[in-house]
């Protein structure tokens, strides 16, 4: 059986100015991404994307809107 990975990416827009926050990666692979990272057990896309935002840029969010889901073989 194969094993699923899940997984966040969150676009989080000043909606005053129109900017869109990035992140640079530079340690598992390099460019420039969305912050988000891996659900844990037993949590929810939402619980996750709240907790990723929060560790990776300390910022605390709300009003979330699903834009989808990709399944990547």
């Amino acid at each position: 059986m194969n094993k699923i990975e899940l997984t966040t990416m969150v676009m989080i827009q000043d909606l005053s100015t129109g900017a869109v926050l990035v992140q640079d990666r530079i340690k598992s692979w390099k460019g420039l991404s969305f912050p988000g990272g891996h659900v844990e057990d037993g949590e929810s896309f939402v619980d996750c994307a709240i907790r990723e935002i929060k560790e990776e840029t300390g910022l605390i969010i709300s009003n979330l809107k699903s834009f989808g889901v990709i399944l990547k073989r």
